[in-house]
């Protein structure tokens, strides 16, 4: 567990990191709105040639803006919660950032390795495929570091919060009705 994140407390970094998630969450939103908006301009703008035309390059857009814009939609009240999380100190509000990340981490790597694959048999040379590895290793060690980070901080609220959590213990007579820690009843004859 990291007692530090990129020398700020957990604490700091929890809530900075919310917010660069809702701030680049927002970015995404008008960008990838923008670009579904003009996704004819910038068919002819790149001036593709499909075999079948146009339409196809018109789809890849729409889908994969679309796929990619629901992410952040996700990810946007996620990095919210883990904001609102963080200064209230509830370690459950971490865990929607927590699993976002992690399926986010898993597709990530799945790209990546997609990518190198795409780089070895495309038969790159020597110094394009030692620079797509460097740049695979950096991002995901970046992720993975970051991860570990709010995780870490999930860990340090749950523990406080349950030493902060009052221990209540049931005296003997509790299991019997109208008996226990209360003042007895007295009635009028």
């Amino acid at each position: 567990m990291l007692k530090r994140f990129f020398c700020m407390s957990l604490n700091t970094a929890g809530v900075v990191i919310g917010w660069l998630g809702i701030v680049g969450s927002l970015l995404g939103i008008i960008l990838l709105s923008t670009i579904l908006k003009f996704n004819d301009d910038i068919v002819k703008a790149l001036d593709l040639k499909t075999s079948s035309g146009d339409d196809q390059m018109h789809l890849a857009i729409v889908i994969g803006c679309s796929v990619y814009l629901g992410f952040i939609l996700l990810n946007l009240p996620s990095s919210a919660l883990l904001v609102l999380g963080t200064k209230k100190e509830r370690h459950l509000m971490l865990l929607p950032w927590l699993i976002n990340s992690a399926v986010g981490l898993a597709f990530n790597i799945v790209y990546h390795l997609v990518v190198l694959n795409v780089v070895i048999y495309a038969g790159k040379d020597i110094r394009s495929l030692v620079a797509v590895l460097i740049q695979i290793a950096l991002i995901l060690a970046l992720q993975i570091y970051i991860y570990m980070g709010i995780y870490s901080l999930f860990k340090q609220i749950q523990k406080t919060r349950a030493q902060q959590r009052p221990l209540t213990t049931a005296t003997p007579g509790m299991t019997v009705p109208n008996q226990g820690n209360t003042y007895p009843s007295y009635t009028k004859n």
